[in-house]
């Protein structure tokens, strides 16, 4: 069972589709969205269609899919850490998280951030590092996550859930008041 994560027009979730597997197909956005389901439905493919944003967590997607599938989709999220956790609690023990996403070539832990000026929908471009630094802190073993650069400024990742584990506690936003600490 898989999850096209940004589906777009649906081209990826019919090639998905034709190898097999089952296809849940995620798009928000609705012109694309409609264009994935003509598709869909003009060659039979049994792709299932949901027009809603990945933030919109689906507690019933949860631990469902053997792969989630995210091509070309990453630097057009605000929030790729969020979307990454999200698509890793819908990954069953054992499965895949495919990752295809424009490169930063910069080297080290850094990704360019273009935020608004790409036209308000290219926001991150992780480098080689960053991405799996990414993929670790969501909660993939680094054992388990493959990375590649291609020369045409392209990272593709595959990434194999283990068993779910508690992630660390860090500091920050993420406790509640923790920020605080020390202050009152």
């Amino acid at each position: 069972e898989v999850l096209d994560v940004g589906c777009w027009s649906g081209g990826d979730a019919l090639l998905l589709a034709g190898l097999g597997a089952r296809v849940t197909a995620l798009e928000e956005h609705p012109i694309s969205a409609a264009a994935a389901a003509r598709l869909t439905s003009l060659v039979g493919a049994p792709v299932a269609l949901v027009q809603q944003s990945l933030y919109r967590d689906d507690p019933a997607w949860r631990g469902r899919f053997d792969l989630v599938y995210l091509s070309g989709v990453v630097y057009h999220l605000t929030d790729p850490l969020l979307a990454l956790r999200i698509c890793f609690a819908y990954l069953k023990p054992g499965g895949r998280l495919i990752v295809e996403t424009k490169a930063s070539f910069r080297g080290g832990s850094a990704c360019d951030y273009a935020g608004t000026a790409e036209k308000g929908w290219n926001w991150y471009a992780p480098t080689l590092e960053s991405l799996g630094r990414w993929l670790t802190d969501v909660g993939f073993p680094r054992d388990q996550i493959q990375l590649h650069l291609r020369p045409i400024r392209r990272l593709l990742a595959c990434a194999v859930k283990g068993e779910p584990v508690a992630l660390p506690e860090v500091a920050g936003f993420s406790r509640p008041a923790s920020w605080l600490e020390g202050v009152c």
